[in-house]
C-alpha cells in the first residue's frame, strides 16, 4: 500500500509537492481553501485576511526562463515578465500536463494538524479538515504532511507612532487592487520594497502627488538590462557568481548607478548595496523624474492630516497612507511546538525540516526569499522532502540540524540590514546547487565540458536556468538540453510581432566596431612584418631566390 502525505495548499509550493509526491511514489492528499489553484496567484478583486492577495496590475519580477518549474518550461509566446493571468495559465498547464488536479481537493480549509497518537513509532498525522461548502469537518491521517501555504497570507503592520490619530484612510497593500477610488488624493506610502513601489507608481498617474516613506532607502533595477535583455540573464549566471566578490562589488555598484545616481534621486540606501536586496522597478525613476513621486525619510510620528519625518520635514493634507511594510509567516493549523521560531528566525534545517523532529515527517514548502526567481527554489525543495520521504535522500541528524541553523542565524545577521525578510534569505544558484547535490541532480559541469562544450558555455556564462538542475541524477528530464539551447529564441519570440528592419546592421555602433577590428588586422600585419624583417626571414628568402 503506498505512503500517502497530506499537501496544504494548491498554489506555486503545493502544485510542485503533489506532483513530486507522485514521481517518488506517494499518494499526495491536497487540501486548497480557494476554489482553484493557484495560491497567490488566483487573483480576486476582493482581499481576506489571512488569505495572499495580489493588486491586479501585478506582474512577476523574474523572467518566465527563470520563472519555470524545471521540466515544464513556459511557452514561448508567453510575454517575458507576466501579469497574474498568464502567469496563472502556466500553472493551469502544469497542472493539467501532469495531471493533478484529481489529488486535489478544493473549498477545504485545513484547522488543524496534530501528530497521531503512534506517531512515536509512525510518524504519522491526524488533520482536521473543513469543507467550506458544506461546513462539515472530517479528520484525515497520512504518513507525512507538506506545509505549502506560503508566506504572504499576513500582513505586517509595524507599530507607528500617532497612527491611530490620522484621520484619513490606512490600508496595507494586501488590500490594494488598484487606483480606482484614490483619483485626485495625496498618498503617503510607506515601504520602498517591489509592492510599495509598484503602488505607488500606478497610482501617480491617477492622484494628485504620491510621496514615498522609505526607512533606509534602496537600489532600484529595471527589469530590461543592456541591450533590452532581462536583468536576471545577466545577473544570475555561474560565471559571475564564481568570480571574487571583491572583484564584482564594483562592477556591480556601477552598473547600479549608470542609468541615473541614485542619491540624486533619494533613494540611496543607508546600508553597502549588498546588505540589502534592491527593488525592481521600471517606473519609479521616472516617476520621480516627472515630479509625480516624492521619496522621504523614515515616519517619525503621524499627525491628523499627515506625518512628521526624521529629517524635521512635515507633510499635511494626506488623505491615504498605504502600508507596503511585508509579510509575516503563520502556521496557524499548527502546534507552536513543531515548528519553533526565534524572533524571526525559523528552526528549519535548509528552511524546510524542523530541527528536533524525529521521526522528521513533516516538511515546509516555500518558506523562503531567494535572490532571484521563486518557483525554481519551491520545486527543489519539494524535490528534496518528497525524496527524504521516500527514502531516496538522506537527513542529517537533529543536532547537526540545528547547528545549521544556528550557523545560518549568525550568517544572517552579520551579513544583512536587520530586517525580518533576510531570515528567510538565499542565493539563487549556491541554494539550488546545494540542495541540488543532496539529491543528485546537480549539473555536472566537467562531464558536459568536455562531452558537449557548447552547452557547457551555456551553462557556465548563460543564465542559470532551472532547467540545468535536470540535465542530470534522477528524475533528469530528456528535453532539458534543448530547453537551455532555446533560451534566447524563446526569450525574444514574444516582442518580435513585427519583423525588424536591417538598419541596425549599419548602423554607427556596428560600423565603429567593424573600424576597429580592421585596424586590429592592419596593427597586427605591421607587427608581423617587423617581426620578419627583424628576424631576417626577407633577406633570407631574397637569397634564396
Amino acid at each position: 500500500m503506498a505512503k500517502t502525505a497530506l499537501v496544504i495548499g494548491a498554489g506555486v509550493a503545493g502544485l510542485s509537492a503533489v506532483k513530486h509526491c507522485l514521481d517518488v511514489g506517494i499518494e499526495p492528499i491536497c487540501f486548497e481553501k480557494d476554489t482553484d489553484i493557484g495560491g497567490l496567484w488566483n487573483y480576486h478583486d476582493w482581499s481576506k485576511d489571512g488569505d495572499p492577495s495580489l493588486y491586479n496590475s501585478c506582474s512577476i519580477n523574474t523572467s518566465k526562463e527563470m520563472t519555470c518549474y524545471s521540466d515544464f518550461p513556459i511557452p514561448k509566446e508567453f510575454p517575458n515578465f507576466m501579469g497574474h493571468n498568464h502567469f496563472r495559465k502556466y500553472l493551469n498547464l502544469y497542472a493539467d500536463n501532469f495531471n493533478l488536479r484529481k489529488y486535489i481537493n478544493f473549498s477545504h480549509l485545513v484547522e488543524r494538524v496534530k501528530q497521531a497518537d503512534d506517531f512515536d513509532d509512525t510518524g504519522s498525522w491526524v488533520t482536521s479538515v473543513k469543507n467550506i461548502n458544506t461546513g462539515k469537518s472530517q479528520k484525515v491521517k497520512t504518513d507525512f504532511v507538506l506545509v505549502c501555504n506560503g508566506h504572504l497570507n499576513i500582513p505586517n503592520v509595524p507599530t507607528f507612532v500617532g497612527l491611530e490619530k490620522f484621520k484619513g484612510k490606512v490600508i496595507h497593500t494586501h488590500d490594494y487592487k488598484d487606483f480606482r477610488g484614490f483619483e485626485g488624493k495625496r498618498i503617503l506610502v510607506v515601504g520602498i520594497g517591489n509592492s510599495g513601489s509598484d503602488v505607488a507608481c500606478e497610482l501617480s498617474r491617477h492622484t494628485e502627488h504620491v510621496y514615498i516613506a522609505s526607512r533606509r532607502g534602496t537600489y532600484v533595477i529595471s527589469r530590461a538590462a543592456d541591450y533590452g535583455i532581462p536583468f536576471d540573464h545577466l545577473a544570475i549566471n555561474r560565471f559571475s557568481q564564481s568570480l571574487p566578490w571583491s572583484l564584482m562589488r564594483p562592477v556591480f555598484f556601477h552598473r547600479l548607478n549608470r542609468r541615473y545616481k541614485h542619491s540624486n534621486y533619494g533613494l540611496s540606501p543607508n546600508y553597502c548595496f549588498d546588505a540589502g536586496v534592491v527593488t525592481i522597478s521600471d517606473d519609479l525613476p521616472n516617476r520621480i523624474l516627472s515630479g509625480t513621486i516624492n521619496v522621504k525619510c523614515n515616519v517619525k510620528e503621524f499627525t491628523t492630516d499627515g506625518a512628521t519625518f526624521d529629517d524635521g520635514s512635515v507633510l499635511k493634507d494626506i488623505d491615504v497612507v498605504i502600508l507596503a511594510t511585508g509579510f509575516n509567516f503563520d502556521f496557524p493549523f499548527l502546534d507552536d511546538s513543531i515548528i519553533q521560531v526565534d524572533g524571526h528566525y525559523p528552526y528549519l534545517y535548509e528552511l524546510m525540516f524542523p530541527t528536533d523532529m524525529n521521526p522528521c515527517t513533516l516538511g515546509v514548502v516555500g518558506l523562503v526569499q531567494p535572490f532571484g526567481s521563486l518557483p525554481p527554489i519551491l520545486e527543489m525543495q519539494a524535490r528534496y522532502i518528497t525524496g527524504v520521504f521516500a527514502g531516496r535522500n538522506q537527513l542529517p541528524s537533529a543536532s547537526k540540524r540545528r547547528e545549521h541553523v544556528e550557523k545560518r542565524k549568525t550568517f544572517i545577521k552579520a551579513k544583512y540590514v536587520d530586517s525580518p525578510r533576510y531570515s528567510l534569505q538565499v542565493y539563487f544558484i549556491q541554494y539550488l546547487d546545494r540542495l541540488g547535490s543532496m539529491i543528485g541532480c546537480k549539473p555536472n559541469l566537467w562531464k558536459h565540458f568536455f562531452s558537449d562544450p557548447k552547452l557547457w558555455y551555456k551553462l557556465y556564462f548563460g543564465p542559470a536556468t532551472p532547467v540545468q538542475w535536470r540535465l542530470d541524477g534522477p528524475d533528469s528530464w530528456k528535453g532539458a538540453k534543448t530547453a537551455i539551447e532555446k533560451v534566447e529564441e524563446h526569450t525574444y519570440f514574444p516582442m518580435k510581432s513585427r519583423q525588424s528592419g536591417d538598419g541596425e546592421k549599419d548602423g554607427l555602433y556596428d560600423g565603429w566596431i567593424l573600424l576597429f577590428k580592421k585596424i586590429c588586422f592592419v596593427v597586427l600585419l605591421f607587427f608581423l612584418a617587423r617581426y620578419v624583417i627583424a628576424n631576417g626571414y626577407v633577406t633570407g628568402l631574397i637569397k634564396f631566390a
